[in-house]
């Protein structure tokens, strides 16, 4: 069965509602930015911070790990936040009773003026049993909202695949 951009994103937002994807990620904001590294570079002209070598940020209960991690800044002096690895993950316990969200993808980057988490290359985000996976998940903190795509590659495509856990179906979103 083939499913249409539109019956994906109703999907995606069905899913939102029972509690398969992350209605609790947040940024920390009043929590200190902790980064280890094996190196970094600060260019002093354009404000650009590069850390590599089995890097890890931490936030509050914001865990990154990656190969590299860069600070950037927009033309409004917002922060992006780009994280590189084979894969780069992060996890967060959200507030409440919900168990941790893990999430993995090549690329993960953070566009502090839009408030949204983008996971690009082979994306997953996995919490309490339930799996969201395409080639890129976007997810808008402030609305909550979530989109997943799909590869239109022809060579190697890739569908976004939703595996909710039977006991979400029956025991509603713990999210509600």
């Amino acid at each position: 069965m083939m499913c249409s951009r539109l019956q994906i994103r109703a999907l995606i937002l069905i899913s939102a509602s029972i509690g398969l994807v992350p209605s609790s990620f947040s940024i920390d904001t009043d929590k200190p930015i902790e980064i280890a590294a094996d190196s970094a570079i600060r260019e002093e002209p354009s404000g650009e911070t590069t850390y590599r070598g089995d890097v890890v940020l931490t936030q509050g209960t914001l865990k990154i790990e990656a190969d590299s991690l860069v600070f950037t800044f927009d033309e409004n002096k917002a922060t992006l936040i780009t994280a590189r690895g084979n894969p780069a993950t992060m996890t967060q316990q959200p507030d409440g009773s919900s168990g941790p969200i893990d999430a993995h993808a090549e690329t993960i980057e953070y566009h502090e003026a839009t408030d949204r988490i983008r996971l690009i290359g082979g994306a997953r985000i996995l919490q309490n049993g339930a799996v969201i996976e395409g080639s890129t998940i976007e997810y808008l903190v402030t609305t909550q909202r979530v989109m997943a795509a799909g590869s239109p590659d022809k060579d190697l495509p890739q569908r976004v695949k939703v595996t909710i856990p039977p006991n979400a179906l029956r025991e509603g979103s713990e999210y509600e």
